[in-house]
């Protein structure tokens, strides 16, 4: 369980990354090389494709962070997390979701993202 909780702990470390070759970095660390990530606004398929939606939303919300809100929970080959996104030291977050990341052999294969709170313009 401490090794699926660092993964989750680096996947929001990469979502924060704001220096490419870095991100670049945790991403190949994280996601298996034909991982897909898909939420309700986007789906990207493979490295490069994650890596320019992470760019693309830290684009959107420059300035915020990427935070766990609770505990990783896991079984087997499956892990679930809350998350918000906030400008620091705001009181309320401004984008809440949730995540349910399939794993292979310790990387991410598959994120199945969901948006609890979003703001109009996005």
């Amino acid at each position: 369980m401490n090794a699926t909780r660092e993964l989750i702990a680096n996947y929001i470390r990469a979502w924060n990354e704001t220096d490419p070759l870095r991100r670049r970095v945790l991403i190949e660390d994280v996601y298996a090389e034909h991982a897909v990530y898909t939420d309700p606004l986007a789906q990207a398929r493979g490295w490069e494709a994650i890596d320019t939606t992470i760019d693309a939303v830290q684009g959107m919300f420059p300035g915020h962070v990427f935070t766990l809100a609770g505990d990783v929970d896991a079984h087997h080959d499956v892990a679930r997390f809350h998350w918000h996104l906030a400008a620091p030291g705001a009181d309320e977050p401004l984008v809440i979701g949730f995540d349910v990341a399939e794993l292979d052999e310790g990387r991410i294969r598959r994120v199945h993202g969901f948006l609890d709170k979003v703001p109009m313009a996005a």
